[in-house]
């Protein structure tokens, strides 16, 4: 069996659980991430054949993907911010607005030229697979990063996570924002947080790997509480949050008014993703 053969036998496999388009994505992806090649090379040499070995690691690994279990899971690893990432059942998979966001502060941090030898501390809440607390670490050397989340799955996801820095691992622990922070914490410069928002009446619009398969503590809200872990980081921030410091968010589009409202009346922007959708607040501390 060639490259070729095996992506176009995956396509109509998949094509019963996603549209054509993403099942040939999925197809593709499958191959280049198990063989480890990149695009450029798969389209060049297309008939190239796959060894037995490798025919039954994909497989395998095809038969995983059709019963819509998530290719992340599957794989892995997902990429986020030119870094690679595990991630398993029990642990959110980073989606591409909260690479926004993380590029976002970034942007924002570099304006500020933080030093090394600053004391300048950044709060990711909720950090799940620590894809945020990881990622800004790597780009910011001047800052000590924290994370927390109340789940020890996601935890030890986070801990886990080999990503290159030049100013140490972020600090992870265990945190629930519904309660009160711990203890021994820092003043921190920035808090950042990717929290559930996605309302319950909101889940048929989702796609059944998701619902089946991720941790629906770290998506879903209930219709009658929805903003309940805004008004709860709100809290944290009063705390924790230096004057002159930031608090960054990712919320649902749908509640971008209300969510914001809930930090009224500090300076609060309401920021569009890439798709014109309210995705985001950044609300200075006065």
């Amino acid at each position: 069996m060639s490259r070729q053969d095996f992506v176009r036998g995956a396509t109509a496999s998949l094509s019963a659980l996603y549209p054509a388009e993403e099942a040939a994505s999925l197809a593709r992806r499958l191959l280049l991430d198990t063989l480890g090649i990149r695009l450029e090379a798969y389209m060049t040499e297309l008939s190239a054949p796959l060894s037995t070995e490798e025919e039954a690691l994909l497989a395998g690994r095809l038969e995983q993907l059709g019963t819509g279990r998530p290719l992340q899971y599957v794989l892995g690893f997902t990429e986020f911010c030119g870094h690679r990432f595990k991630v398993g059942e029990g642990v959110l998979i980073p989606r591409p607005e909260t690479e926004e966001l993380v590029r976002m502060i970034i942007s924002d941090c570099e304006c500020l030229s933080v030093e090394e030898d600053e004391d300048f501390n950044i709060l990711d809440i909720g950090t799940g697979s620590g894809c945020i607390a990881w990622s800004l670490a790597a780009a910011l050397p001047g800052a000590q990063v924290y994370g927390c989340d109340v789940s020890d799955e996601a935890l030890r996801f986070a801990c886990r996570q080999r990503v290159r820095t030049d100013s140490g691992r972020p600090v992870f622990f265990h945190g629930d924002v519904l309660g009160v922070p711990p203890g021994g914490l820092p003043r921190f410069d920035v808090i950042v947080s990717n929290p559930p928002y996605v309302r319950e009446s909101e889940k048929a619009q989702m796609h059944r790997n998701v619902l089946d398969h991720e941790p629906a503590g770290a998506i879903f809200v209930a219709d009658e509480d929805p903003l309940v872990f805004y008004r709860a980081i709100r809290i944290w921030a009063e705390s924790l949050l230096r004057p002159g410091g930031t608090l960054y968010l990712e919320i649902n589009d749908a509640l971008a008014s209300a969510t914001a409202e809930v930090f009224a009346p500090r300076r609060c922007e309401v920021l569009r993703d890439v798709f014109g959708r309210e995705r985001f607040l950044r609300i200075r501390q006065e």
